[in-house]
């Protein structure tokens, strides 16, 4: 907030009667010269760990590009998958998301997961000096799973319905359901994700009863989201 100057005390300063003074010749007060004084701007020279970034950063790319290379262009579980002529895959070169698609009657289901995730931490026993495993309890707690999520939409209804899923071992397990307005639910990037996430998401899925866990689950199923789908892409059944 801007700051008042004090009226009522310019009044009364005008009020008062000072004493009379003779007057006393001129003197002029010293000038003090002022010192200039610029700026220069901040010159930022480089660090001494700037190389070693860099060097590092060019090695690591090197070794990415030379292993995209050397892999195969696409798995033989990717080829057996697609040869079965159900799912197809919506893979964008660049992105960590793959997304599979098909058709079931007029509905669309589209299930998305991450590339990053197919790789299986539990798979990498640390060893010590002379390479021996150690059995770490640690790395045995739990198997290994892959979240993923699943889209439903029909061509004449305005809503759809989001599942949010786990694919394990066994199977997939439902973590969650909930049903968007079509506008939201199709939003992809970090802007759709948040403004899903700011919804309602409703209960827990194992907070619902037993029944209508059983039902979903036999509704999935019938739409081929099942154990035969889930092996092709679960870490485990990638070695």
């Amino acid at each position: 907030m801007s700051l008042r100057i004090a009226r009522p005390l310019l009044r009364s300063a005008k009020n008062l009667r000072l004493p009379t003074v003779r007057p006393r010749a001129f003197v002029r007060a010293p000038v003090i010269a002022a010192r200039s004084f610029s700026v220069s701007p901040l010159r930022l020279g480089s660090g001494e760990s700037d190389s070693t970034l860099v060097a590092a950063l060019a090695s690591e790319q090197k070794f990415e590009k030379d292993a995209a290379q050397a892999a195969p262009q696409q798995p033989e579980f990717l080829s057996d998958f697609i040869g079965e002529g159900i799912w197809s895959v919506q893979d964008t070169s660049g992105s960590d998301d793959v997304a599979i698609t098909r058709k079931f009657g007029n509905e669309t289901l589209k299930l998305t997961f991450q590339v990053s995730d197919l790789e299986d931490p539990s798979l990498q026993h640390p060893t010590d000096e002379e390479g021996v495993p150690i059995d770490d309890e640690s790395n045995m707690s739990s198997p290994p799973f892959i979240t993923c999520s699943l889209l439903i939409t029909k061509p004449a209804t305005p809503g759809a319905m989001s599942i949010d899923l786990e694919a394990g071992e066994e199977g997939f397990d439902i973590t969650n359901v909930a049903i968007f307005d079509r506008t939201i639910a199709v939003a992809e990037g970090a802007e759709g994700d948040w403004a899903r996430r700011s919804r309602y998401m409703g209960p827990q899925f194992e907070h619902l009863d037993e029944t209508v866990q059983e039902a979903f689950r036999e509704y999935l199923s019938e739409r081929g989201v099942d154990e035969a789908l889930c092996k092709y892409y679960h870490p485990g059944s990638l070695v």
